[in-house]
């Protein structure tokens, strides 16, 4: 992927939106089939080119759906400064508007309470110890970009139930009217409106130092799905993909791009023990690069699983699932490639690569031929 460039001054009206071209799946590979922030964008301010993406700064107005979108964390916004009071007996809530709820202040305000995804609403709850959150959202019925409602709800509630079954706290979540949205404290810069009236009689909480612990304002899928392998073995996953073995060359290019170690070999650690093809989709964010350089087409499209009882094709059994491989020296090209182990063996093992026809050796200008 070409790497887009934003411009650097918002007061231009150029986007704040920072890329990192090397996170992106289309820097792995050229033909990825990721479209989330082009599908995401209300604005057309993502195109898809036959040699990447593209991206119009100017066209941008850092609402952040691409951000949420984004299963690599390749996009990230400036983070939201806080607002967060604290009710009587020490508990905390944070609160979180959309620009055009209309409520007073700018602490806690955001362009779009749907670029704010569930990973991040919960890592950010985290940091700053909030046991509630409460949402002033605008007119998302009049708005253009609350088209991403349905699809930002199901992840919630898919993230929320599949953390709780494993045992974790989740805060709160709820609505709140613009006229409920607390006074501005003087390190607001706006100007307080009338009629406004205190939230739950709550008292805000300094803002100081806050936005320092805050994460970056970014997709989060990794935090979450880190956070769902290490509640339980057998927490359901978020996004899945299939395996057909009667496809599978066992190339394991897979394990090579699987940024999240949801596809990954686990070399064998006792001798004439057998390696292990580990499918943890636990981890999986639901890039597709897995599916995207699979030549047989043995890993399919990777789906989202909106609740932990779905069962679909797609849905791999709840904690990691292993095939135990053999290693094998190519007699084409000498490399080491594997075989599910009990598989029967050919007199003359080939690789993947030699078995296509492609055989490597290094230092070599004439290859062996790999046996028919």
């Amino acid at each position: 992927m070409p790497a887009p460039q934003a411009a650097a001054d918002p007061a231009q009206g150029a986007s704040r939106l920072a890329i990192q071209a090397e996170r992106c799946v289309h820097a792995q590979v050229l033909h990825a089939g990721c479209q989330a922030c082009v599908t995401a964008c209300p604005r057309q301010a993502w195109r898809a080119h036959p040699d990447g993406l593209g991206f119009d700064a100017e066209a941008c107005d850092d609402c952040g759906l691409c951000v949420a979108a984004c299963p690599t964390d390749a996009l990230a916004l400036p983070t939201p400064a806080p607002r967060v009071v604290t009710r009587p007996g020490g508990a905390r809530t944070l609160l979180l508007a959309c620009e055009r709820a209309g409520v007073a202040g700018v602490h806690g305000v955001t362009p779009c309470l749907y670029g704010l995804s569930p990973g991040w609403l919960l890592h950010a709850a985290e940091a700053l110890s909030a046991d509630t959150m409460a949402l002033a959202p605008g007119d998302c019925a009049h708005c253009p970009r609350g088209g991403a409602g349905p699809g930002w709800r199901a992840h919630w509630l898919a993230v929320a139930e599949r953390l709780r079954a494993a045992g974790r706290r989740v805060p709160a979540l709820s609505p709140i009217a613009a006229t409920a949205w607390p006074a501005p404290e003087p390190a607001d810069a706006a100007a307080p409106r009338p009629g406004r009236r205190r939230f739950l009689g709550a008292r805000a909480a300094p803002v100081g130092a806050a936005p320092a612990v805050l994460p970056p304002l970014a997709g989060q899928r990794a935090w979450i799905t880190a956070q769902l392998s290490a509640a339980s073995p057998r927490a359901a996953p978020l996004w899945a993909v299939a395996l057909d073995s009667a496809r599978c060359t066992w190339c394991l290019a897979c394990t090579r791009v699987c940024p999240s170690g949801a596809l990954a070999l686990e070399r064998a650690t006792a001798p004439g023990a057998p390696d292990r093809f580990v499918l943890d989709m636990r981890r999986c964010t639901g890039c597709g690069l897995c599916h995207d350089v699979c030549t047989p087409q043995a890993l399919s499209i990777p789906q989202a699983l909106s609740t932990p009882c779905a069962q679909t094709e797609h849905e791999a059994a709840p904690g990691p699932d292993e095939v135990p491989l053999t290693r094998l020296s190519c007699s084409a090209c000498r490399v080491d490639f594997h075989q599910p182990a009990g598989a029967q063996r050919e007199p003359t093992p080939c690789c993947p690569t030699c078995r296509q026809g492609r055989p490597r050796q290094h230092n070599r200008l004439v290859q062996q031929d790999c046996p028919p």
